[in-house]
């Protein structure tokens, strides 16, 4: 059988030049998506599509698959086939996976080369000379996949050697340039293939799961230059995806630029570097960290720090001062679940605690302070070195008491504290005597106590709220 390369395609007769996807279901209208990102308009044709129509369609696309060296049946299951053929990604569901017979068709609509992107001198000059590890992030359809074929093209031109890895293999690169997929060999496979061949780079299309961060990772530490594309709705969330799925102190390792697009433009381009420091807004050097800074390339300004925080991981914004609240928040909440956790093994009693920057204020009852400072001193200490924060042990007679009115109703066994109407559903701290209650208020704003010798304090008004709000 002859085989043809380059040809036209049946499929050519529904794409316009500004066509990016048909979707051909049984028994529907055709659809078409023209335009390109974040400028896309449907295209419905009135002629109803029936199935003996979608089956031909299908039959004269596998035809074209066994005909041509430009396609590739790419996943081949039951009721669903992902084919390449030429420029087109088809990807072919029957029923009962779909209810419908149905062809979805995609197509690049535009191939670029970094000249169209108008990218600066300094730019050009780092991704030639410095850059070798480079994530392309950006949300779907945004003009990610596109720009990662510059970069490859740019490389290639500098004659360097370029393989990728992709699932499906719908990338358009040079002939020059090896492309393998998941679909046909496992990581594994994949990843002693590119440490024997040692390619000068890999583009990686995309990073999705925890093997791909794996096999990301050891290409990396193994010096073999990479591209990532990766799914992200802002800049740093593409960061954020490694977390958590390799160590964190090996990611400026792994990643030394992100650059992010959006509709086909460079919005951002990030760098990473590993210092240890004293993170933003706390004061003491004792609580210097190894800490990962998130800078911008066009400002040079540092936008993010990274940084673990008990034992959480924060990344926290360093621009403007309306994010100052946001920072101060998010780290106290990330170090109070971890700290709250580490108290309670050491606490003989009930306890609240409140992080502030750089210092865990701990609040006990007055009667078991010195008891705590005697029995438990060194653990506390040990857990300050562990957490790189200073505890203040302080009493329940320092905590700011919450001025609001309050109604106080005995039903049956129970007594109902009624909060006003903004605190529905809000975690209160209560003091009855010398006992201190972490609770949350219902979706009517009440507080319901249950506990037969605390029913009796609260009605008696032996108790009082606490602000911790104000701590």
């Amino acid at each position: 059988m002859q085989i043809v390369k380059g040809c036209g395609s049946i499929l050519d007769q529904y794409f316009a030049e500004n066509t990016m996807s048909i979707h051909i279901k049984e028994n529907n209208p055709l659809l078409k998506k023209n335009g390109g990102p974040g400028g896309r308009e449907p295209e419905i044709w009135t002629k109803v599509l029936d199935k003996e129509f979608v089956e031909k369609l299908i039959d004269d696309i596998f035809k074209e698959v066994e005909t041509r060296d430009d396609s590739i049946l790419e996943i081949d299951r039951n009721l669903s086939k992902v084919i390449q053929l030429g420029p087109y990604r088809i990807v072919i569901v029957y029923p009962p996976l779909s209810d419908w017979l149905e062809i979805t068709a995609v197509k690049p609509i535009k191939k670029l080369s970094l000249d169209d992107y108008k990218i600066e001198q300094e730019v050009l000059d780092w991704f030639k000379n410095s850059a070798k590890w480079i994530l392309v992030s950006g949300a779907p359809g945004s003009g990610k996949t596109t720009f990662a074929q510059a970069l490859v093209e740019f490389y290639e031109k500098d004659k360097k050697i370029i393989k990728t890895i992709e699932s499906p293999r719908d990338l358009m690169v040079p002939e020059a340039v090896v492309q393998y997929s998941f679909t046909h060999g496992s990581h594994d496979e994949v990843r002693d293939i590119l440490l024997l061949s040692r390619p000068d780079y890999t583009v990686y299309d995309e990073v999705r799961n925890k093997p791909d961060f794996e096999l990301y990772k050891d290409l990396r530490l193994t010096g073999i230059g990479l591209i990532g594309v990766i799914h992200a709705t802002r800049p740093i969330d593409s960061i954020q995806r490694f977390l958590g799925t390799i160590e964190m102190w090996i990611i400026p390792q792994v990643l030394d630029t992100v650059i992010f697009i959006d509709k086909w433009e460079i919005k951002e381009i990030l760098q990473l570097h590993l210092t240890v420091k004293v993170p933003a807004g706390m004061q003491s050097e004792d609580l210097a960290r190894p800490v990962i800074e998130v800078s911008s390339f066009f400002d040079k300004e540092v936008v993010f720090e990274i940084y673990t925080f008990g034992e959480q991981i924060v990344v926290i914004p360093l621009w403007e001062d309306v994010f100052a609240q946001e920072k101060s928040s998010k780290m106290n909440e990330y170090a109070k679940i971890a700290i709250d956790k580490q108290l309670q093994e050491l606490m003989p009693c009930s306890f609240i605690s409140k992080v502030k920057w750089d210092t865990v204020y701990l609040f006990v009852p007055k009667s078991e302070k010195w008891a705590i400072i005697w029995r438990a001193g060194k653990n506390i200490q040990a857990l300050e070195q562990e957490i790189w924060l200073k505890i203040e042990l302080e009493t329940f007679d320092d905590l700011p008491l919450l001025d609001i009115d309050v109604k106080v109703e005995k039903h049956g066994n129970a007594v109902v504290i009624y909060f006003p109407r903004h605190y529905i559903e809000r975690n209160v701290y209560i003091m009855v005597w010398k006992d201190l209650l972490h609770t949350q208020t219902n979706d009517h704003a009440q507080l319901i106590i249950k506990n037969k010798n605390y029913v009796k304090m609260i009605w008696s008004k032996w108790f009082v709220l606490v602000d911790y709000e104000s701590i």
